[in-house]
């Protein structure tokens, strides 16, 4: 070869190499999701930037850097344009450059058929059953073996009503999921203990609990004359009554113990919807009384009674440490300081006789 035939080859590849390499550049997020195209003078005015071309014949290659730093790579693999299989291949990459993940993909009509991916030595994969373009099934295997399956319930409309899933450890958990007259009902059995949560409006959740067969919590949803919702929760021995606002705030706890002893709480809220104070009824051989004051939803002051007398009344301070003061017959003898963990008496002060 001539030097001048050496030197035009040169020029050619230098003029090669100022070219893109790929189609297009793009503004991107963290996850790689395309925000809109720049020009390649502009790669460097973003954190991330999202570099896209298409192979001709194989599908599309994209690669994704951080501050000018490759961390990610996805190759789709398609035999036409329009093809309904594809498969994607996701890379991530480490600060040195070398691949810290790779997952691959299958994807028939859009939907994913396998997951496949290495952790370790072991071999994972994911693979997805689906009738009428829902997915009824899954099965996640190690190094070839069955390690979890999952099966899929779903209602006449289609939608998911329930799951049940089996693990190699032969644990089993079932699910479901159904709505009715606006109250959405969610329940999970574990190994023959069945929770049911139903979701009412307010942001209000209520309970039930089985255990083999054998009803452990029991609820019941009603409203009382002023059109509020009443919920009634037996816990064992123990009835509990709670009384909730138009704006789903409870008002009221009222509980009932095995040996009759009644506890009642009244709560009441700021114009915001902030605690402000509580009172805490306990009646049993005795009454027990227990007022809360509360600023800005923080309790600040508490004071206990016993048959309308007061034997301690706390205030707990800013820096964490509470002052709590003690009475005898109706009347404060001592002052005893807390540190912040409740426990460790800072300072003892007692009153002295008026």
């Amino acid at each position: 070869m001539s030097r001048h035939g050496g030197f035009r080859l040169v020029v050619i590849g230098l003029l090669l190499s100022t070219l893109p390499l790929f189609g297009a550049l793009y503004r991107s997020n963290s996850l790689g999701q395309m925000l809109e195209a720049i020009e390649a003078s502009r790669r460097n005015d973003f954190p991330y930037v999202l570099e896209s071309r298409e192979i001709p014949g194989k599908g599309e290659e994209r690669v994704l850097y951080e501050n000018g730093e490759m961390v990610g790579k996805v190759e789709i693999e398609a035999k036409a344009r329009n093809s309904v299989s594809r498969k994607v291949t996701e890379y991530r990459f480490g600060t040195g450059g070398e691949i810290v993940s790779n997952i691959q993909t299958l994807y028939e009509h859009g939907l994913p058929q396998s997951i496949a991916w290495m952790e370790g030595a072991a071999v994972h994969l994911t693979l997805h059953t689906y009738v009428d373009g829902k997915m009824v099934e899954t099965k996640e295997l190690v190094d070839g073996e069955l390690v979890k399956l999952i099966t899929y319930y779903r209602g006449s409309d289609g939608m998911l009503s329930g799951l049940r899933i089996v693990g190699i450890d032969e644990t089993a958990m079932q699910t479901i999921y159904s709505q009715d007259l606006g109250v959405s009902v969610y329940g999970e059995n574990i190994q023959g203990a069945f929770t049911r949560l139903s979701f009412y409006p307010g942001n209000l959740v209520v309970r039930d609990v089985w255990t083999n067969e054998e009803r452990n919590v029991e609820t019941t949803v009603a409203y009382d004359e002023a059109g509020r919702m009443v919920i009634h929760e037996t816990i064992g021995a123990i009835r509990i009554r709670k009384t909730y606002g138009p704006d789903g705030m409870l008002v009221k706890s009222e509980s009932e113990d095995s040996e009759g002893k009644k506890t009642t709480i009244t709560y009441v809220y700021d114009h915001n919807g902030i605690l402000d104070q509580s009172l805490e009824l306990v009646v049993g051989e005795h009454t027990k009384r227990i007022e809360r004051w509360y600023k800005n939803g923080t309790l600040e002051t508490q004071t206990e009674w016993l048959d309308n007398a007061p034997v301690k009344a706390t205030r707990y301070l800013a820096d964490g440490t509470s002052v709590v003061t003690l009475f005898d017959n109706g009347r404060p003898y001592a002052d005893v300081t807390y540190a912040p963990d409740g426990k460790r008496v800072l300072s003892l002060e007692y009153r002295k006789e008026r």
